[in-house]
This record gives structure tokens, sequence and C-alpha cells, in this order.
């Protein structure tokens, strides 16, 4: 999986061609630092850093049955490296909870990865982390949100559907480890 992102990115663009003063996680604002749950509890939202890494992996291990598809060198790299890449975290105090990452491309941003722990499930917090990447994209003046999500992950469709994301193109054999084909989906803002 990692390893076709890379390759979507270097061929959009490279690393050298975005200036180091420029990175898209320093400049991003949220609209919101916070997220209120259906019972009234809030929870807190903040722009990863690296320090966020050891949570974003968790995260990972709780939602992919232990395995993580984003080791912590990938992650060390976007967060460190990729001055286009942005991720955001929510937290119930200080736990991390759930995360959303992107890539900020040209007039494209890409989410990478969307999870959430199962205990948080279906209170809003991926639609929620969804729609302050869309506005972050708006203020970087983007136009339009893709991703790729299994062909059998009809609940992840469905709450994309349901924000306004139309169905594209089956990438066949598109995750590593199980040759899974991805659904390609996107959203003009």
């Amino acid at each position: 999986m990692l390893k076709k992102f890379k390759q979507w990115f270097s061929e959009t663009t490279s690393f050298s061609q975005i200036p180091l003063n420029k990175k898209l996680a320093k400049r991003a604002r949220l609209e919101k630092d916070f997220v209120q749950l259906s019972d009234g509890s809030f929870l807190t939202v903040s722009i990863g850093s690296e320090s966020d890494i050891s949570g974003i992996l968790k995260i990972e291990s709780l939602c992919y049955n232990g395995k993580i598809p984003w080791n912590e060198y990938a992650l060390q790299h976007e967060i460190k490296n990729n001055n286009r890449a942005i991720y955001l975290i929510v937290r119930q105090s200080t736990k991390p909870v759930g995360f959303i990452g992107a890539w900020l491309v040209e007039e494209e941003a890409h989410i990478t990865n969307v999870a959430v722990i199962p205990n948080y499930q279906k209170q809003g917090i991926a639609t929620f982390m969804i729609t302050e990447l869309q506005k972050i994209a708006l203020q970087e003046g983007i136009q339009k949100v893709s991703l790729e999500v299994r062909v059998s992950n009809k609940k992840a469709q469905s709450l994309y559907r349901t924000l306004g994301f139309e169905n594209g193109k089956i990438k066949e054999n598109y995750y590593s480890g199980d040759r899974e084909d991805a659904l390609e989906m996107s959203k003009f803002l």
C-alpha cells in the first residue's frame, strides 16, 4: 500500500519542488479543536506531530486486528519529512482514539488512512475528521478529495457516500498482503 502511495506521490510532485518553509502541518489551521460526541462528551483534536506516532500505531493495531499498515518508519517519514502530508489526531483526554492522514498535492487532497478505535466508532469522529480535512483542503485552494477503500469494507464506503464521495474505478490487487482490490472514491468540494 505504501509503495503505491509513494509511486502516486512521486509521479505528482517531488519533495525538492516544495519549499521547506511551507510545511503543510505547520501552516494548516483547524476550524475546531474539539468534537462533541452523541453522549455530550468532548474529545480534543490537533494536528499530528512526531510525538503522536506511537498513538497512531496503537490505533492502527486496534483497528486492523493487530496489523500495522503504516509502520513507525513510514509514519515518521510522513510526519517529519513530507511537507505535503498532514495528520489529525482525536483524543479522549490524552488517549489517542482516531486519526486521519492525507497528502495535499497540486489540486487534490488524497486521504491515506482514516481509523477510529472500535469503542469510539459510530459516534461521528471519522465524519468530523474528514470534514476538518476538507476545510484544510479548501484553505489550500484544493477542490477535490480522494481515497481508496477495500472493496469488502462496505461500512466505510457507506460513510464516504454519505459524505458525498462517488465511486471511481476498481484498482485490482491494490493492498499488499491479501492483494484485495480497492475502490477509488472522490469528491469535489
